[in-house]
């Protein structure tokens, strides 16, 4: 990635690594074959090309597509933070990537969902310039936290630090479990968005 190619251009050797590395630690078959189509040199149905200093809002029932694109991200190098209900993604492995698994089983290393401003903080001091941020459980926090006014100030503080360091921010939602007021306000906070319509 850089200011003026998408993180797509160029990067099939990257692809290939990608593929390794999905293999090796078992990721979903879906993202295996997504890669594998995309490094035929096919061009995904719902591609999405990403610049730093931007948000994406991914409308999805399932998490695949965020995961997938963070997949490609991660595996390239980049500095990446997850943030998901996910406690046991391989994703956990990289070197080059920070997870936090939102649970309120804290022994397996994660944050507490009611914790908004500890998780704020986390991230806050852990973001480099031009790193990506990834968040899928944005609709489970709506579900749990005490109001939708904490969550979304949670959500736009988190990104205007993204922006502020030239980074990216992805965000995975449901939008089918989240009310109408809730997606208007996240769709204010979020440039660009991507929904994906059919999913296997």
């Amino acid at each position: 990635m850089s200011e003026s190619k998408s993180y797509r251009d160029g990067y099939k050797d990257g692809i290939k690594f990608s593929l390794l590395i999905a293999r090796m630690y078992g990721a979903d078959e879906k993202i295996i074959k997504r890669l594998e189509s995309e490094y035929s040199g096919e061009e995904p149905e719902n591609a999405l090309k990403l610049k730093y200093g931007e948000t994406y809002l991914i409308y999805e029932k399932r998490n695949r597509k965020g995961m997938e694109i963070v997949w490609g991200i991660a595996t390239q190098g980049f500095h990446t933070i997850v943030m998901s209900r996910e406690t046991k993604n391989a994703l956990r492995e990289f070197e080059n990537v920070k997870f936090i698994p939102i649970t309120y089983d804290e022994s397996t290393g994660g944050f507490n969902p009611t914790q908004l401003g500890l998780i704020q903080e986390f991230i806050i001091n852990n973001f480099a310039p031009k790193s990506v941020l990834y968040v899928d459980c944005l609709d489970y926090l709506f579900s749990i936290a005490p109001s939708v006014q904490s969550v979304i100030k949670f959500l736009t503080v988190v990104k205007d630090k993204v922006v502020e360091l030239n980074g990216i921010f992805i965000l995975s939602v449901n939008k089918d479990v989240i009310g109408k007021a809730e997606r208007s306000m996240v769709e204010k906070e979020f440039k660009n968005t991507l929904e994906i319509k059919q999913e296997d």
